[in-house]
């Protein structure tokens, strides 16, 4: 991203590795706040294989309805907040990449970045990880039902909103971003964007439920398209308004209590409907939750930002090899989850055993496996 390191920087924002221009201070603090991101997406999909939902590429039922729960609330607890952050991220260093680069630069990066990785998963990779649920019959078939964007949905959707700015710069001018004098968010501007994100999600999960899956792209979460967009162009905003440097660290202690607020309060009334009436369809329980994951992802997101700004904006040698390998480890830990979940399966352990073993053999092995993908001949191009 912009002045981040390496291909984090080109993926989220679409800035090339290599290329120098005249750029503000390294925000090692996003950089950080992005390894804990790609951790959070890893260790999701290590508890989606053991949580019994058939949302991964191999999955287990859990040992106990105890377990099953606890990983299903992990499960929740991160999705209702993470892959915002990342759109968030995304949008915040679009704009200085549209601007150095210009439309056509923009767009041709993007499609080389985005959409290499997205084509070859798709129509290669994605097939190959369903390859163990194969039980006969024809190959065709078989491969015409597995093609699909995986993880990498997150990709598609970047693809989009890119394509989308692009557009938007274009019909208004190109006008660039001016510098300015960072000024944070205001408080009416938070309590206003809240209730007004919930409400669309509300609106939009009486036709898209939570758990509704679009076909083929494999898009798994369009019940959040609302926080995923606003997110991506409150990105855009903070970038020219300078939010991400100039919000406060009382702002980040209200946001913390909105995240923890809400957790104690609104969600309780989501659950009380039912689990089932809490994921859509215009219930009351629907319209709590949708209150409730979107005064948390607000919350913990400025949080995070002022927390990180604050204790972890510097980098040594390890964090900046883990920043640099984001997107490569996004691309490659579909393959290195499911195959740690088919290798456990021939253990006899219960499923807190198993989490546990994934959890502290996968994530490392993602970001050890990145390095030497980067540097095959070709690749770093791309990842």
């Amino acid at each position: 991203m912009a002045t981040i390191d390496h291909t984090t920087a080109a993926v989220l924002s679409g800035a090339s590795p290599g290329q120098s221009t005249a750029s503000p201070p390294r925000l090692w603090f996003v950089d950080n706040l992005r390894i804990l991101l790609i951790s959070l997406v890893v260790l999701h999909h290590v508890a989606g294989t053991y949580s019994g939902l058939p949302a991964w590429y191999y999955t287990e039922k859990p040992t106990s309805g105890a377990v099953g729960v606890g990983l299903t609330v992990f499960l929740l607890v991160d999705q209702a907040w993470f892959m915002g952050a990342f759109f968030l991220l995304s949008g915040y260093f679009t704009p200085r990449s549209y601007d150095r680069k210009g439309p056509r630069a923009f767009l041709r990066d993007r499609l080389v970045r985005l959409g290499i990785p997205l084509v070859t998963f798709s129509f290669v990779l994605n097939p190959i990880l369903y390859a163990g649920s194969y039980h006969g019959g024809s190959l065709l078939d078989a491969y015409l039902h597995t093609i699909g964007t995986g993880p990498l949905w997150f990709v598609l959707a970047l693809l989009v909103l890119d394509g989308s700015y692009a557009v938007f710069r274009l019909v208004t001018g190109e006008r660039r971003s001016r510098n300015r004098t960072p000024q944070p968010p205001t408080y009416p501007t938070v309590i206003g964007f809240v209730p007004a994100l919930a409400l669309v999600t509300y609106v939009l999960r009486i036709a898209l439920p939570l758990g509704f899956e679009v076909p083929v792209i494999n898009f798994p979460s369009s019940a959040y398209l609302p926080q995923y967009v606003s997110f991506f162009v409150l990105g855009t905003v903070a970038y020219r308004r300078g939010w991400f440097h100039a919000t406060t660290a009382r702002m980040g202690r209200v946001g913390l209590g909105m995240a923890i607020g809400a957790t104690l309060v609104l969600l309780p009334l989501a659950l009380t409907g039912g689990t089932d009436a809490m994921l859509g369809y215009g219930t009351l329980s629907s319209l709590f939750y949708a209150l409730w994951d979107s005064t948390f992802a607000v919350g913990i997101v400025l949080a995070l930002l002022t927390f990180f700004r604050r204790r972890l904006n510097t980098q040594g040698p390890l964090r900046r090899y883990l920043s640099g390998h984001v997107f490569t480890v996004y691309v490659i830990h579909a393959f290195v989850v499911t195959a740690a979940g088919y290798a456990l399966s021939m253990l006899d352990l219960p499923t807190p055993a198993k989490f546990a073993i994934a959890a502290v053999v996968v994530l490392p092995a993602c970001f050890a496996l990145a390095g030497p993908i980067r540097r095959l001949p070709g690749v770093r191009r791309v990842l």
